[in-house]
C-alpha cells in the first residue's frame, strides 16, 4: 500500500520546525501529536516531575527533551500524590464531588483520587524556562493548568494552538473551571476552537453497562484554543504554516486549514489552499465534530 502523503508533500511548502510544549508529560499511550514528530515537521519539550515517569521517558527515543520540574507561580507548594499517579496534583482532590460519580473517589482505600502522601515542592513559572520556544502546548496538570498559563503569558505570545485539559465540575479543591480558562486565553487572544475526548461519569448509584460511558454530567475534557482566526493580522506567515500543520496532522480541522493557507496564499501569492483542497478529495477523512471519552 502506497504511503499517504505528509501535509508538507501535500503543501509543497517549507514549513518552520514546531515545537512542542508538553506540561504533564506522563504518557499513558499515543500522544496525539506524535505524527508530526513522524513527519519530521517538530520537537517536543515536556515536563514531567514525578521521578518514575521522568526516568521512562528520558530513554525515549526521538526529538524529545524533557524536564523534571513543577510548572506554576515560582513559588513553594504542596505536592499531593494520589493513589492513581495521574490524578496527583498541587490542589486537594474535592471529595464532595468526586464521590457523587462511579468508578470515581477520593475516600476510600481503592480510590484513584485518595491522597497517600504529600510532598513540598518547589515550582517554576513557564515564562522563567530557559530556551524555549512555545508554537504549541498541551497542559495536563490536573487543575493547575490556569496557573501555569498565568504565569507563561510571555511564551505564550507566539502560540498558535493550545490543547488544554479543562473540568467543568470542581474535582480539585479551589481550581479553576473551563470557564475561568476560556476567559484567560481570549485575553491572551485565543478563541475555542473544539472539545475532544469528552468526558463524565454517571452518578451513584446509577449501573450502566459501561461505568466509565457518561450519561447526562460533562466532568472533563480537552479544550483546543487556536490563535483568534477573525484577526488573521496576529498571524505571521511562519505561525500560519505552523497552526495548519498541527490543525490538519493532530486534530483534523481540515476547514480551518483551508482559511489559513487562504491567508499564506494571500500574502505570498502561492495556491497552496488549491493543492491541499484538491488533496482533500483524495484523502480518507476521518471527520467528527465532537468526540466522547468512554473509558478510563
Amino acid at each position: 500500500m502506497a504511503k499517504s502523503p505528509s501535509f508538507q508533500d501535500i503543501i509543497d511548502n517549507p514549513i518552520p520546525q514546531i515545537s512542542i510544549v508538553d506540561v504533564g508529560a506522563m504518557s499513558e499511550g499515543q500522544e496525539r501529536y506524535d505524527k508530526l514528530l513522524g513527519s519530521g515537521l517538530a520537537t517536543v519539550t515536556g515536563f514531567e516531575p514525578n521521578p518514575e515517569e521522568f526516568a521512562r521517558l528520558q530513554g525515549r527515543p526521538g526529538p524529545y527533551r524533557y524536564l523534571p520540574v513543577f510548572l506554576g507561580n515560582g513559588e513553594p507548594a504542596t505536592f499531593n500524590v494520589t493513589r492513581y499517579p495521574g490524578c496527583s496534583s498541587l490542589l486537594l482532590p474535592n471529595p464532595e464531588v468526586i464521590d457523587l460519580f462511579s468508578t470515581i473517589g477520593a475516600t476510600l482505600a481503592e480510590d484513584n483520587f485518595r491522597v497517600v502522601r504529600s510532598e513540598e515542592v518547589q515550582t517554576t513559572r513557564l515564562d522563567d524556562i530557559d530556551d524555549l520556544e512555545v508554537d504549541y502546548i498541551k497542559l495536563d496538570v490536573q487543575g493547575s493548568e490556569l496557573e501555569v498559563m498565568r504565569h507563561g503569558t510571555g511564551k505564550l505570545a507566539d502560540t498558535v494552538v493550545i490543547e488544554c485539559e479543562v473540568e467543568f465540575m470542581p474535582l480539585y479543591r479551589d481550581q479553576p473551571l473551563f470557564g475561568d480558562i476560556q476567559v484567560f486565553l481570549r485575553d491572551q487572544g485565543f478563541v475555542l476552537h473544539k472539545m475532544i475526548d469528552c468526558a463524565g461519569r454517571p452518578f451513584r448509584p446509577f449501573q450502566p453497562p459501561n461505568p466509565f460511558l457518561p450519561m447526562s454530567q460533562l466532568l472533563w475534557a480537552d479544550a483546543i484554543f487556536v490563535r483568534d482566526f477573525t484577526r488573521l493580522d496576529a498571524y505571521g506567515d511562519d505561525a500560519l504554516l505552523k497552526a495548519a500543520a498541527v490543525l490538519d496532522v493532530v486534530y483534523g480541522s481540515y476547514d480551518l486549514v483551508t482559511l489559513l493557507l487562504g491567508e499564506f496564499d494571500r500574502r505570498r501569492c502561492t495556491q497552496i489552499r488549491a493543492r491541499y483542497l484538491a488533496s482533500l478529495r483524495q484523502r480518507n477523512l476521518l471527520l467528527h465534530f465532537l468526540n466522547i471519552k468512554d473509558h478510563c
